[in-house]
């Protein structure tokens, strides 16, 4: 007997309810799929990060062995420092001037402009007009070659003031020797650092030693990776930081008192940078 193929159709075909369960179903997998792709991602953007300041911190280890243990300069608005800082990535034109790295005293050690980037990052500081994602995220701790007024007199040139011992005084020294890194010892120093977009402009990045402003922050690290930063450091590891309550990239000289308090992270920071007499849980 021969089928009507007009009624066999009709019987392969689909209802319009079970279309619609089909999207149905489709729809819940992907909402249940999606916050896995979302941490899957931010797990990858997090170890590339790290993977970048090891990269930075390897360099600034060759630079140091081949001027006998001397630290690459962290000088602002110098041509003789770790980047070329002539110009902050704040503003244009150092917002998207790659030469401003490719010409920085660490770049012949590695030639990649991309491992000064950190991949969460996807736009410049607010300001920035017209905003695009900068060219570099990352930032190298005060202490960590900062010039003092000596340099300043030695190597002044047009008149520029390199000096920087200012912003932290006497009592913290800036390192200008690989045995200079005491306190805290290299494991636990920080060198580089991902900086919140709203505070990184130059290359030099300053934490309040708490003496004058006690409840402030001063540049503030960024938490663009699930509520974390990313740190390297002086005995040449790079790690993330997962923060107690640092939720969002922070402004310039930001309080750290409530609601709520971050307190207990930037007291962690300036631990990596100060050593203060004990160390935050």
């Amino acid at each position: 007997m021969r089928t009507n193929p007009t009624r066999r159709f009709a019987r392969l075909a689909f209802t319009l309810i079970e279309l619609l369960v089909v999207i149905a179903i489709i729809a819940i997998l992907a909402a249940m799929l999606l916050p896995a792709l979302s941490r899957a991602k931010l797990k990858a953007q997090a170890a590339t990060c790290v993977s970048n300041l090891r990269e930075l911190q390897l360099s600034w280890f060759m630079y140091s062995n081949d001027f006998n243990g001397k630290l690459a300069p962290n000088w602002l608005n110098d041509t003789r420092s770790w980047i070329n800082g002539v110009d902050d990535v704040d503003s244009y034109p150092g917002a998207t001037n790659t030469h401003l790295l490719t010409t920085g005293l660490l770049y012949p050690y590695n030639p990649a402009v991309g491992v000064y980037k950190c991949p969460a990052a996807n736009r410049g500081p607010a300001d920035l007009v017209p905003n695009v994602p900068i060219v570099r995220n990352y930032s190298m701790e005060g202490r960590m070659g900062g010039a003092n007024v000596q340099q300043a007199k030695e190597y002044n040139v047009g008149g520029s003031d390199i000096d920087t011992e200012w912003v932290l005084g006497d009592s913290f020294p800036q390192y200008q020797l690989q045995s200079d890194i005491q306190h805290p010892e290299p494991a636990e120093a920080m060198v580089f650092d991902d900086e919140s977009i709203n505070t990184i402009d130059d290359g030099y990045f300053a934490v309040n030693t708490g003496d004058n402003e006690p409840t402030r922050w001063q540049n503030s690290p960024t938490a663009r990776h699930g509520q974390a930063g990313v740190f390297s450091f002086a005995d040449g590891h790079s790690e993330l930081w997962r923060w107690r309550t640092l939720s969002k990239d922070q402004d310039l000289d930001t309080p750290y008192a409530g609601p709520p308090s971050t307190e207990a992270d930037c007291m962690r920071l300036r631990y990596a940078v100060f050593r203060l007499p004990t160390q935050p849980q």
